[in-house]
């Protein structure tokens, strides 16, 4: 990291090395990158400490049975985005909420326990200071955020860090009954990622023999994937932007497929409602969002309409409550605030 906070070089490969390989040790990453041991560790953990890098196991929800995750998209009262952000924030069934400028003033992904829970949640939970509300079930996962790198690897480094790769989330439903050791896992490997065997044996009461057995389980399932959480921020992309595509049904999943290719694209799931795509992509700046909506996005004959929303501030990420921007984060007052005009067809 340079003497001015600000990650440099080598910060950048070590994040995104912990991007492919969330759990690998600091002497495998030093290897494959080609730094002492010593440096890697030293760096990687400052990343985490600082809370630049968070690594993480994000449960797929679906594959033990629960419904598939919603999206929404709320328009609030002025001077209430704030308040409405926190509130959902701090709502246990909400993995990632999001203060947007565009059609939309606030985007919530919400994993609902069951359809009774999704019910309560959306009749009853949402705050009264929302003005209304567009719900979009998700049918299917291109590509999500635990698959996205900032690239700042070589191939032949890239190669030698990923891992097997897993069939997409939501991918099988219900077919993993978990053990009480195994659901406690998850739970603990959804606050640190990569949590040791040692300290996973402490938490649950068993020997590490059966921690091991019990962690390589919930992996080899995937029934958690583990996900270095990094902000775009950290490899100069500093434009993130939701994109909400009317497709034709009939060329859905070859645009679902081709777009969830692009490295701009974090995620991408495909949902019902009344558009069928919904995209959260990272770019350099507002210019580069603007090229790939129209060189990439508008080349596609199939897509119809594109809604675009640029992202203001994450209150939530991979079911984490995030700290508020500080001074050096905010953007200064001649910084775009809203996107550019979407290319119709």
């Amino acid at each position: 990291m340079s003497k001015n906070g600000i990650p440099d070089a080598t910060d950048k490969r070590i994040a995104s090395a912990l991007q492919l390989h969330g759990r690998a040790p600091w002497d495998q990453i030093a290897q494959v990158l080609g730094l002492s041991e010593r440096t890697t560790a030293r760096r990687g953990q400052r990343l985490l400490d600082e809370g630049m890098i968070r690594v993480i196991g994000v449960l797929d929800t679906q594959l033990i049975g629960r419904p598939a995750p919603v999206l929404l998209g709320l328009r609030v009262e002025t001077g209430s985005a704030r308040a409405i952000a926190a509130s959902l924030s701090g709502l246990a069934e909400t993995r990632t909420v999001m203060a947007l400028c565009g059609s939309i003033d606030h985007f919530v992904e919400v994993i609902p326990e069951s359809q009774s829970s999704l019910r309560t949640f959306l009749f009853d939970r949402l705050p009264a200071q929302v003005r209304s509300s567009s719900s979009y079930p998700v049918l299917r996962f291109y590509t999500g955020s635990h698959e996205w790198n900032g690239g700042a690897l070589t191939e032949d480094e890239e190669r030698a860090l990923r891992q097997e790769p897993r069939s997409p989330f939501g991918g099988r439903s219900g077919v993993v009954d978990l053990h009480t050791e195994e659901h406690r896992i998850t739970q603990l490997l959804a606050r640190d990622g990569r949590m040791s065997t040692t300290r996973l044996a402490g938490e649950l009461g068993v020997s590490q023999a059966t921690a091991s057995r019990r962690l390589a389980a919930v992996l080899e399932q995937g029934v958690v994937r583990i996900r270095a959480d990094v902000a775009p921020s950290l490899f100069g992309l500093t434009t993130e932007a939701l994109l909400w595509l009317r497709v034709s049904y009939r060329h859905l999943d070859e645009v679902g497929r081709t777009l969830s290719d692009r490295p701009e694209v974090m995620t991408l799931v495909s949902v019902s409602g009344s558009y069928q795509i919904c995209a959260h992509v990272a770019v350099r700046d507002t210019h580069h969002l603007q090229a790939f909506l129209t060189d990439v996005v508008g080349a596609l004959d199939a897509v119809s309409d594109i809604d675009v929303s640029i992202l203001l501030e994450t209150f939530k990420r991979g079911g984490f409550t995030l700290a508020a921007p500080s001074p050096a984060q905010v953007p200064t007052p001649d910084a775009p605030d809203c996107p550019p005009a979407a290319p119709e067809k």
